[in-house]
């Protein structure tokens, strides 16, 4: 979920889940999208997203049709940083030296952007898309 990135993008994922799902067949698929507009240095390093609307769009463009969609709420997304900047730090914990470092710097860089910049702004949505 949400690595639409390694496709280049969610209009690119979705051309390439055409080539394996038939007509009437069912994708999962999660992507960011922007709740409210970011700081310009947040969008800068997160990436441009346009908002909700705009996402479905998106993954409907390409011959996709959505039949339910969960929006991540504030606690789950919370849920979600914490569960996993909490995971690198117990391994950085456990793992002292310098990979255990690098990991705790990785932790923090990432942590201060979601506190400090895209918590609150970047949402993430859940789209059940049918192929038609």
């Amino acid at each position: 979920m949400g690595s639409t990135h390694a496709f280049g993008g969610l209009t690119e994922t979705m051309e390439a889940l055409a080539r394996f799902v038939r007509p009437g067949g069912l994708a999962l698929v999660g992507e960011g999208y922007w709740e409210r507009p970011p700081a310009p240095e947040v969008a800068e390093a997160i990436g441009e997203y346009p908002d909700l609307a705009g996402t479905v769009e998106r993954a409907e463009s390409k011959g996709w049709l959505t039949v339910y969609a969960h929006v991540s709420d504030l606690a789950e997304w919370d849920e979600y940083e914490w569960s996993w900047t909490g995971t690198l730090a117990r391994w950085a914990a456990d793992n002292p030296g310098p990979d255990g470092e690098q990991a705790l710097a990785v932790m923090r860089e990432h942590r201060d952007m979601w506190l400090g910049g895209y918590r609150g702004s970047l949402g993430f949505v859940t789209l059940l898309l049918r192929r038609i």
